[in-house]
């Protein structure tokens, strides 16, 4: 069967019936979440957890589920004629990502910011760069050019940001190569365009899916600001569920698999996001926009799709599910062994860097300065109630994420080492601990995040918790 004739309405529909929903928290969550790398990564105990085996099995389930749609829905006029209609404006592709390139180049460089609105570099000369690789998108001559100035452009951001925060934009050096390879001379060249192209936005889903699991608290933070998100499910749960969402959509893409409806659904959902997070959403996500559409108008190209090498349908299913437990697993040990060396290179003091992403905000007037002190009462039905004892400040949860404003904020959580929660008032409920000894540290924080210090100390407090095991507890 031709490939640019298979089916791809019903395979969808089911897969947004059962998963779609925790697409609502697709947006790049370091755009919008006070990260840290300072924040401790989950062990893989803490990932594997029966939630994670429920995923992972849904997610297997439904993909096997549009495997088997995909093949007989192909026998049905309106699927055929839709598919043949869209490869009819395949020609059109190399022209929506110079563009969608463009777009993206010239909005970075108008912030001041360095591919993406989170990247904010210190360089002018690079920003300027990015106009001109801009310019360049815009003659068919000089497209290939733009290609390698886009790769570039990522190998800069590298020795800015490093190669581990680089990895959430693997799709610039993907687009860069589109443009070499796609207005190469030879035929082999141009048809590893498509593959290179999918592949690197496949690769930014799954590794920001695999983000979600290991530094889950990053996109809970999120979800407490924008509870909407949640739809009313546990916010822990929601990540979970979410990043599996995300994980299997990179899969779907990198192996082709439903790939016009999938591209519509997604986008749309893209739109839907912007609702919410505003016009950093749009502007950080016109790339991914541009490769949806291509993938929607030109398919697989030239190249046969990987899940079509393997003759008949067992055998195929039988190989994209292995592949996709491959590539979970593959992407999770060095997600996993990264996320703790950035999380002892952000904690070190030997480097003279502060724990948190962000530079303390020294307040001017030391005599005016907030003072912090808590303590930590036993709750008598479960966990632990934390009061906080504050002066010359008051908590402004309505202005998080807006400008710093001398004497308001809110206070950050931190429990053993990892960001638990935002605190926008005096008192927080700690659950349930495991037994053992715990820290906890609290941070007086202005509306941006940032932490607040006084003659260069930041403005902090800690206390300890023990707890008994239980069976210890009853002698």
């Amino acid at each position: 069967m031709n490939f640019s004739k298979k089916p791809q309405g019903v395979g969808v529909l089911l897969w947004v019936s059962v998963l779609m929903t925790p697409l609502n928290l697709r947006a790049h969550v370091k755009w919008f979440s006070d990260y840290s790398y300072a924040d401790r990564p989950l062990e893989f105990s803490e990932v594997i957890t029966p939630v994670f085996w429920s995923m992972l099995t849904l997610s297997l389930v439904v993909i096997a589920g549009l495997i088997l749609f995909e093949e007989r829905l192909g026998r049905y006029s309106w699927v055929q004629r839709f598919d043949q209609w869209l490869a009819s404006k395949k020609d059109n592709a190399m022209g929506v990502m110079r563009v969608g390139a463009a777009a993206t180049l010239v909005w970075a460089w108008q912030a001041g910011n360095l591919l993406a609105p989170e990247l904010a570099c210190p360089y002018e000369w690079m920003v300027w760069l990015q106009f001109v690789v801009a310019l360049l998108l815009a003659f068919r001559r000089t497209v290939a050019v733009a290609g390698v100035g886009i790769i570039l452009l990522y190998v800069l951001a590298i020795w800015q940001f490093g190669f581990f925060h680089m990895l959430d934009y693997l799709l610039f050096p993907g687009v860069g190569y589109y443009f070499i390879a796609g207005n190469g001379k030879g035929a082999m060249l141009r048809r590893t365009a498509l593959p290179a192209l999918y592949a690197t936005v496949g690769f930014c889903l799954i590794w920001l899916g695999i983000e979600k699991l290991i530094y889950p608290s990053w996109a809970i933070l999120l979800l407490d600001e924008h509870p909407v998100l949640a739809l009313g499910l546990d916010h822990a749960f929601f990540v979970v569920a979410a990043a599996f969402v995300e994980i299997s959509l990179g899969f779907m893409i990198m192996v082709c698999l439903q790939q016009r409806l999938l591209a519509v659904t997604i986008s749309l959902v893209f739109v839907l996001t912007t609702l919410v997070f505003g016009r950093a959403e749009v502007v950080g996500h016109t790339l991914i926009h541009a490769v949806l559409i291509v993938f929607l108008i030109a398919g697989a190209g030239r190249a046969t799709p990987p899940l079509h090498w393997i003759p008949g349908t067992k055998r195929r299913l039988a190989a994209a599910l292995l592949a996709f437990m491959v590539i979970l697993g593959t992407f999770m040990v060095p997600y996993y062994f990264g996320a703790q060396l950035s999380n002892l290179e952000a904690s070190s003091q030997d480097k003279g860097k502060q724990a948190h992403s962000r530079k303390l905000i020294e307040v001017d007037d030391p005599g005016q300065a907030p003072a912090l002190a808590i303590s930590i009462h036993k709750d008598p039905v479960a966990g632990w109630n934390l009061e906080l004892t504050t002066e010359n400040f008051v908590f402004a949860p309505a202005k998080a994420g807006y400008d710093p404003v001398e004497g308001e904020g809110h206070a950050h959580l931190y429990i053993d080492g990892r960001k638990v929660a935002r605190l926008y008032g005096v008192w927080y409920h700690i659950p349930r601990l495991d037994p053992g000894h715990h820290k906890v540290v609290v941070t007086l924080n202005a509306n941006n995040h940032r932490g607040l210090s006084v003659n260069g100390k930041e403005i902090s407090e800690s206390a300890e918790i023990e707890v008994v095991p239980l069976a210890a507890g009853l002698k």
